[in-house]
């Protein structure tokens, strides 16, 4: 049987817990033992796997107020897989510069405070722009004008720790909608989102993207998808491009349309895996007025 969650922007859901026993020696465990008649360990088709037995008595859950016991040789593999999503936006008002940074202490000052909070997540932009650099955290102390983060996930090891020009930035993000604000021609802009995954599916799990169709103004407008692999300043194009550890569709820019497209992998179990998302746009003088606007979809699925 195949899970998933999908988010517009934010979303996330199942949450279920068990306690197991085993018996255990120095060398070996035994997770579970069964006196039964029959059974396999792993039948599989295309789409399914099973693990089935034969003749077992008395299996089941049963509980009391301090205890839960799982009766049965399946029970142990029984387990329920979790699965956690949730996507955000930079929001733009929130902008600041920032002063310095540290990817080993997990930290970054800016030149002002007051638009964060502990428990939210922020995005680090260098080089504003088609090619800027941009590592996303979740805050978990402010001490004057110093955010202090869980862990940077994204363009971490491509990120300068000393901010040079004037278009280094800190946003929050926590917003539903990313927005590019008002387009010029040839002034290319960008916009981040983030993912956060966690799961106990032992084999990991996968989120996609999809969108509803173009980035459009109305039924005959519409921005040009990227084509080239690449969102340049001297022509109309839309796409973006995914950083991080786990992220895939990496590379390139793509374009984001109604086909489902793989950006985040694992083979594991996770814990607040991120990637960063880097939405980029340009206009040209040809292209019309209008205010334009895309829903895009994630989807996490468990791996099976």
């Amino acid at each position: 049987m195949r899970l998933f969650v999908c988010a517009l922007i934010t979303g996330l859901f199942l949450t279920m817990s068990s306690v197991q026993a085993a018996m255990t020696s120095t060398n070996f465990e035994v997770r579970s033992d069964s006196i039964n008649s029959g059974g396999n360990d792993n039948s599989t088709s295309t789409n399914y796997r099973l693990r089935d037995t034969i003749g077992e008595q008395a299996t089941g859950l049963s509980t009391s107020t301090n205890y839960t016991l799982s009766a049965g040789y399946r029970q142990s593999d029984d387990y329920q897989p979790t699965l956690s999503l949730s996507v955000s936006a930079q929001e733009n008002n929130t902008q600041v510069p920032y002063l310095a940074l540290s990817t080993s202490t997990k930290t970054v000052t800016v030149s002002l405070a007051t638009s964060f909070s502990t428990g939210t997540y922020i995005a680090v932009v260098e080089n504003l722009g088609l090619h800027q650099k941009t590592i996303i955290g979740k805050i978990e102390s402010i001490l004057g004008n110093t955010l202090t983060v869980d862990k940077w996930d994204g363009q971490v090891s491509q990120i300068s720790i000393n901010p040079l020009g004037d278009d280094d930035y800190v946003y929050r993000m926590e917003a539903q909608n990313g927005v590019f604000g008002r387009l010029e021609p040839n002034v290319s802009k960008t916009t981040v989102s983030r993912t956060d995954v966690t799961t106990n599916s032992l084999s990991g799990y996968t989120v996609y993207m999809q969108s509803d169709g173009y980035l459009r103004g109305s039924t005959s407008t519409h921005i040009m998808d990227v084509s080239d692999d690449e969102v340049s300043p001297d022509a109309e194009e839309y796409g973006a491009r995914v950083f991080g550890t786990t992220a895939t569709s990496t590379g390139r820019d793509f374009n984001v349309t109604s086909t489902l497209r793989e950006i985040q992998t694992s083979t594991t179990t996770a814990d607040n895996d991120r990637i960063a998302i880097i939405y980029k746009i340009n206009i040209m003088p040809f292209t019309p007025a209008a205010n334009y606007h895309q829903k895009v979809r994630y989807l996490l699925t468990a791996n099976f």
